[in-house]
């Protein structure tokens, strides 16, 4: 039932959208309304907030399985970081003034606490990032690890209202012993006003002491009613019990059990259902007011002084510029990297420590050869160890044979002399450690042999996959410079769009046509005194009446000339393919075979 009528309120909305779309004076509201409509359509999304260093991100890490986001102690996590499910793991930045890049899945750091110049210079442009990785988790619900909290107006700490919005559940998280503030305290009475209310969350109790048990006792005394319940829980425990293996440290960190609330949380349709028709009825008002505001202003100057300032500013401009360099410095690094990955391979451990690493080089048929590689290279150790063996052992029964016969071993067995049971015991030991070695080496010789035969067509492969590799980055710049020229298409364009006000007025008689009716007859879980507010907004939006002001003058061309960026990688950094011959890939220095001592 939820799920239906949830379907439907999307589909009121989304013409609504394309209609507003047309439009380029309330940007953002429409880029508000399309937020609303792309987290109806997601998982529900899970908040994770807190003041600097409580360890949010590594709870989140912890609850993943995995180090997947960069926990640093200088640079704390710098941008709101969306979470989800995605069968390819990369990672897309969403910048502020609405471009978009994708990274791979390595590039988190660069673009969340990394402290290098280019990584400064693009978190600066940053609106928020989403990661996409595997993990069953996320298959319920999109996890939110945000920028720390910051204090705000009237003692209150601050956090972004549009992330709040987007999110079904907070998770609030303390550290162990670090009481919350009263800024804290202000923002959860007022996220309380609007009816939100916290799971507290008690992150770093590795110990737990008497000293922690007071702990959580005091917070929960001043905190119990603003918030949905409270518990503890140690994400470095539950990390290290992933890498360690330990099910019972994994039990102690507790984590399993927030593992599952986060799950219930994700899968609660009336909710989504509720939470995303409370956020269309605020993005009415908002829209409402947006739209009283557009008598009151002069669309042509607006627009006008909109380009006006964006190609004047030089230092916006060189801002930009800044951003979009530092993009392809990223991009042309990773470009001379994947280049010359090949270039000093020179033997087969090189290549296998190159595969193990580059994970782009890899496919079934490169896994394949490189288990055939690592077994060869097993045998060859273990053909090293047991000759080593046999070695020292022959030295220590020759020298024992030489005091008792005055005659070294193997001259004394070709002369017949006649051996006391301790040295034929030695001597079957010495024969069945050279029948192992035979045997060893003789598998050695058939493992080469396979190698040999798929070597030249496996390495012809794996140069194709790094060919790949900086095909798909050269892709990757050329969407930035086709985003770049669409931006400035869309700047040349602007004066057009300001008499596009028909599409408001379309919008209007939706609205009151389409949008009405739906919420009057359909149970979108809305109170009664929410439905009644929004049927007035409604009313209010499509009675205002709007100018239709009709603008003779042209606006002249006054974008600058800007450069588009070009990408030369190709003639920069020719491609090194992987040159490996038989001789390259056989295991050097091999000892030879000892000979079977026969009694």
């Amino acid at each position: 039932m939820e799920q239906n009528s949830l379907h439907q309120l999307i589909e009121r909305m989304k013409p609504l959208h394309v209609m507003l779309e047309q439009n380029t004076y309330i940007t953002n509201t429409t880029r508000r309304l399309k937020l609303i409509i792309e987290d109806a359509q997601e998982k529900e999304a899970l908040l994770f907030l807190g003041k600097e260093r409580v360890g949010k991100t590594t709870l989140i890490n912890a609850l993943l399985g995995r180090e997947l986001l960069s926990v640093s102690t200088k640079n704390p996590t710098s941008v709101n970081t969306f979470i989800k499910y995605g069968e390819r793991e990369c990672v897309k930045a969403y910048f502020l003034d609405g471009m978009i890049a994708t990274f791979d899945i390595d590039k988190i750091q660069l673009l969340t606490t990394g402290d290098t110049f280019s990584a400064q210079i693009i978190r600066e442009h940053l609106d928020y990032i989403e990661v996409y990785v595997q993990h069953e988790l996320l298959r319920h619900a999109t996890i939110v690890d945000t920028v720390a909290l910051q204090v705000g107006a009237d003692n209150t700490a601050y956090f972004s209202s549009i992330v709040l919005e987007r999110v079904q559940e907070v998770f609030w998280v303390l550290r162990n012993g670090s009481a919350a503030t009263m800024e804290e305290y202000n923002l959860l009475v007022k996220m309380n006003e609007r009816n939100i209310k916290p799971y507290f969350i008690v992150n770093a109790v590795e110990q737990r002491d008497a000293t922690t048990q007071d702990f959580v006792k005091e917070e929960l005394a001043k905190y119990g009613e603003l918030c949905r319940g409270m518990m503890t829980v140690s994400a470095v425990q539950a990390i290290e019990a992933k890498k360690t293996n330990n099910t019972q440290l994994l039990i102690d960190a507790n984590v399993t059990q927030l593992t599952q609330i986060v799950k219930e949380a994700g899968n609660d349709p009336s909710k989504k259902l509720q939470h995303t028709a409370q956020r269309f009825s605020r993005w009415l008002r908002r829209f409402q007011r947006e739209l009283q505001m557009i008598p009151q202003r002069d669309p042509y100057l607006s627009a006008f002084a909109s380009v006006k300032k964006y190609v004047e500013e030089a230092s916006v401009e060189f801002s930009l510029q800044q951003r979009d360099m530092a993009i392809l410095g990223a991009f042309e690094e990773e470009y001379k990297q994947a280049s010359q990955v090949l270039k000093s391979v020179q033997t087969l451990y090189q290549l296998l420590q190159v595969l193990a690493t580059e994970l782009y080089l890899r496919d079934e048929t490169i896994e394949q050869f490189e288990a055939q590689a690592i077994a060869y290279q097993e045998t060859v150790r273990d053909y090293r160890k047991q000759h080593a063996e046999y070695t020292q052992l022959f030295t220590q029964v020759d020298k024992q044979f030489e005091k008792t016969y005055e005659i070294h071993l193997v001259e004394g067995l070709n002369n017949g002399v006649e051996l006391s049971d301790y040295f034929k015991e030695q001597i079957e030991r010495l024969d069945g450690l050279q029948q192992h070695c035979t045997e060893l080496f003789t598998t050695i010789k058939e493992k080469e042999k396979d190698i040999f035969g798929q070597l030249y067509a496996v390495q012809n492969h794996i140069t194709a996959l790094a060919a790949e590799r900086l095909k798909a980055i050269l892709q990757q710049v050329n969407d930035l410079s086709r985003q770049q020229l669409r931006e400035r298409t869309y700047m040349q364009s602007y004066s057009d769009k300001l008499n596009e006000f028909t599409c408001i007025i379309e919008a209007q008689s939706f609205v009151r046509d389409a949008i009405r009716p739906f919420l009057q007859t359909e149970d979108t879980l809305l109170s009664k005194e929410e439905l009644e507010a929004t049927l007035a907004t409604i009313d209010a939006i499509a009675t205002l009446k709007l100018p239709h002001q009709v603008l003779n003058e042209q606006m002249p061309s006054l974008l600058s000339e800007h450069t588009i960026i070009k990408c030369d990688f190709d003639s920069k950094y020719k491609l090194q393919p992987l040159h490996l011959t038989e001789a390259d890939v056989v295991s050097a220095e091999l000892p030879e075979l000892p000979a079977k001592l026969m009694l």
